[in-house]
């Protein structure tokens, strides 16, 4: 059986640097400690990015999936950690799903509804999968809704990876590290680097996926108007 990964958690370690609160944006601020205690109580708006409010009930689960690994005293102290870390994740994800819809970018319906469909086929029972929904913190219309956002992400960073130029020298250099590795299996002789380069630069594409998404990620968040309320 797959287990369901959030988007959030796919997004988390390319998140780039947190943007800073928004009480501490000025010039010369130093970075808050992200295990500092919450705010009581919690604020229904903890964000917004670029105007688009980002509200607790939508990171919650996020931050509980991660504080199950611990228990106890423990847990108590990482809270403030834990749901500062998927505040910031989830920001990253409304970034990237901004700009997809600016640039046009949508999932297809039809991957949309096969990945519901895969899922749901893994938690057969009712009570299972409405088990599965409610660790989410989700109903089935809201968790194909992101499974909508999933797929239009992805869609995104796959049109980044494949603008993405790569130097010459770099695939060059991937090439002769192994070229019987491109070109036709079994073949006797190895290509030529010309016969080849558009296979040659989609292997250091994919090798450099995450540094990848990790620089869009930086791009949009410098760009962005980012207000943390946590």
């Amino acid at each position: 059986m797959r287990a369901w990964v959030p988007l959030l958690l796919l997004l988390g370690s390319c998140a780039g640097t947190p943007a800073p609160d928004a009480a501490s944006s000025a010039p010369g601020a130093s970075t808050p400690d992200p295990a500092r205690p919450l705010p009581l109580p919690l604020p229904e708006v903890v964000a917004r990015v670029n105007g688009q409010e980002i509200r607790i009930r939508q990171i919650l689960p996020l931050a509980q999936a991660a504080l199950k690994k611990v228990t106890g005293a423990e847990r108590d102290s990482r809270k403030p950690a834990a749901v500062r870390k998927a505040l910031d994740d989830y920001v990253t994800r409304e970034l990237l799903l901004q700009e997809a819809l600016a640039r046009g970018i949508s999932a297809d319906t039809r991957d949309v509804e096969q990945s519901y469909d895969q899922m749901r086929a893994e938690h057969p029972g009712d009570a299972e999968w409405a088990q599965f929904l409610s660790d989410q913190g989700m109903d089935p219309q809201s968790f194909k809704s992101e499974l909508r956002v999933h797929h239009t992400v992805t869609a995104l960073v796959v049109r980044e990876m494949q603008g993405w130029p790569v130097p010459e020298a770099e695939a060059r250099a991937a090439f002769e590290s192994n070229p019987q590795g491109f070109g036709a299996p079994g073949a006797a002789e190895p290509p030529s680097f010309d016969s080849v380069r558009s296979e040659v630069e989609n292997a250091v594409r994919r090798h450099k996926a995450d540094e990848i998404q990790a620089a869009l990620v930086a791009r949009l968040r410098a760009r962005a108007k980012i207000e943390l309320y946590l």
